[in-house]
This record gives C-alpha cells, structure tokens and sequence, in this order.
C-alpha cells in the first residue's frame, strides 16, 4: 500500500478549519460483498446461437488441462470520508493479477500480472464548491452533469466509479496476456469478459445471474439443468448492439433441495467460427475444475479454486480493513486534536 492516505492526513493537517467526519461500516470485516443486492435483477436480449430453441445438453466425461492460467479481481473501498462538507470522498484499493498452474499443481503469480490502483474517488466540481481541493494524492473524479447533490447518491456513484476502475483494471491485464500469452493453455477469467478478444484463448465465468438473458420460459430449461448438463448456446444482446461472445449455462453442482442458482454459471468465450466446436470441451474442464472445493469461501459451489487462490494471494498482499480503518480514524482525530 501507498501512502496515500497518509499523504491525505498532511493535506488535512494544512486546512485553517478541520472537521472530519469517517463513516467506517461500509464492508465486512469477513470479506468484500458487492455494494448492490444481487437480488437487482435486470433483463437484457439474446440471440441463439445454435438450436431452434433453448434446451439441455450433456457435455461429456470432465477433462482437466485445459485451462492454465487463471484472473481475478478485487476491490476494497473504504469511508466514506467528510472533510469540512458533506460531500462524500471513498478510499479505493483495486487490485487483478493472472497466476498460472504449472505442472506441479502449483499457482504462481505470472511477472508483471499484478497490478494495483489506490486513489480518492469523490465528485471534483461538487468539492470544489465546497472549497476541498486535495493536493498531493490520486483523485479519481467521479462527477456528473446530473448528479444528484445528494451524500447517499454521491457516495453510490464512488462506489459504482470503484468498480468500473476495477473492471478496466481488469481488461488491461487480460488484453496484455492476449497479446503476448505468456503460457499455453487457457485462461480463465473470474466474470465476464469486458472486452473483444478476438479468437483468442479466454473464457469468462460469471456466478451472478443478476443479468438475465433468456425469457422466462428458456431460464426454466436453464434452472432444470442437471450437474453436467449445459443450456444452448447464445449471443448476448445489451445496449448498443451485440456482445462478442458466445455465452451458456452450466451446471456444477446438484441443487435439489437448494436455490435453483446452486453450482449454476454462465461462461463466455470470444463468439468466433471456432466457439460451437468449443463449448462442450470448454464446459468438460470446467467441471474437472470441481475438486478441490473452495471451502469455506460461501461462494464454492460456483467458484474454481484456482479462482480463490487468486483472490486469496490479492487478499495477502491488500491493505487490511482493520489497518484502513485505524488511518481513518487518524483523521477522523486530527479535529479532536487542533
């Protein structure tokens, strides 16, 4: 970690007048959950890319090798902060990083595919009414013509802005890593894929289902979906046009008696000529993927472990919430102090 939050406290400890307010109960100490209830649910279009209508197939017997390389990302924000206004300024450490299986079963971090961000995310024109301008630190601006002037709906669009950083983050490695694959085999990134890899050799899993592609209909073939069995494939349609990718569910995990979501992804892979050929091959090792779990992550059912060794080797090296939150109380100190 930088020193940017000491940098910060310097640049507090210029001002004439010091009222610092830290709001310290935005995230779990156990983890980092998404700011949005997965339960915000919306609809997008698909078309179909192979059969007359959505319906189940069996992939086969799962194949491990595959897949070698694996990415991951993480975000950890903090506050908000107040610092002589009401305006909203967040702490936000993003992180992503690729590490790759070798032969030896063991995951190692591939060079130069750690990357690391830290920044203030606040509402730049907004604070400067307020007379904050903060020097000798990264801003991240996260204004808007229409903003709301409101704390709660500024403090939600630093939020929103995290994640949009964390996914650029993210594309970036994973564009590098096309350009010159450091490995054979696949790689396997932890959600969708953010950006038109060509025919490259990367899958995207995505365990949320807050987006739905198909009608009502077509998602009861895709909840009835039995472990080893995977939906047709489509092509997803959001706004402004098609996605390139060819996408489809796939079941892990039996779910009787469970939520119908239980140990059920949607994987993506660049939409090419090559990608019917590829899609039970590529659900075959994704199930070989299976074992060993990632217990006790709450998310096992629909995480790989290779996934949760690259979230826990981030983790490891992230500034802890408890070591945030004791700089942050630092300067919630400084107004007690003057």
């Amino acid at each position: 970690m930088g020193d940017l939050l000491g940098n910060l406290e310097a640049y507090i400890r210029t001002l004439p007048k010091v009222d610092v307010r830290v709001a310290l109960a935005q995230a779990s100490l156990a983890g980092d959950p998404p700011m949005r209830a997965d339960a915000e649910a919306t609809q997008a279009d698909r078309d179909l890319f192979e059969d007359e209508k959505v319906c189940a197939h069996q992939v086969g017997v799962p194949t491990a090798g595959g897949f070698t390389c694996f990415m991951d990302g993480m975000q950890r924000p903090r506050g908000p902060i107040y610092i002589n206004s009401p305006v909203p300024i967040l702490y936000g450490y993003i992180a992503a990083v690729i590490r790759t299986r070798g032969s030896d079963k063991k995951m190692r971090t591939l060079p130069g595919f750690h990357v690391v961000d830290e920044a203030l995310y606040l509402p730049k024109k907004i604070a400067q009414q307020h007379g904050i301008e903060i020097s000798g630190v990264t801003v991240v601006d996260t204004g808007d013509v229409d903003a709301i002037e409101h704390p709660l709906a500024l403090a939600q669009a630093a939020h929103d802005k995290i994640s949009t950083v964390r996914g650029r983050l993210e594309s970036k490695i994973a564009s590098e890593w096309v350009s010159r694959p450091p490995c054979d085999g696949w790689l396997l990134v932890d959600g969708s894929l953010q950006a038109d890899y060509g025919e490259a050799d990367i899958a995207g899993v995505t365990k949320s289902h807050s987006t739905q592609y198909l009608t009502w209909e077509e998602q009861q073939v895709a909840l009835a979906l039995k472990p080893g069995e995977r939906s047709s494939a489509f092509v997803p349609i959001v706004k402004g046009g098609r996605r390139p990718v060819c996408s489809w569910y796939l079941r892990m995990h039996p779910s009787e008696g469970k939520d119908p979501y239980f140990g059920l992804i949607r994987v993506e892979i660049p939409r090419s000529s090559r990608a019917l050929d590829m899609v039970d091959e590529i659900s075959r090792w994704l199930l070989a993927e299976r074992a060993p779990l990632s217990l006790p992550d709450s998310r096992w059912d629909k995480m790989i472990y290779p996934i949760r060794d690259c979230e826990l080797y981030m983790k490891s090296l992230a500034p802890s919430h408890t070591s945030l939150d004791a700089q942050l109380m630092r300067l919630s100190a400084i107004a007690a102090s003057e």
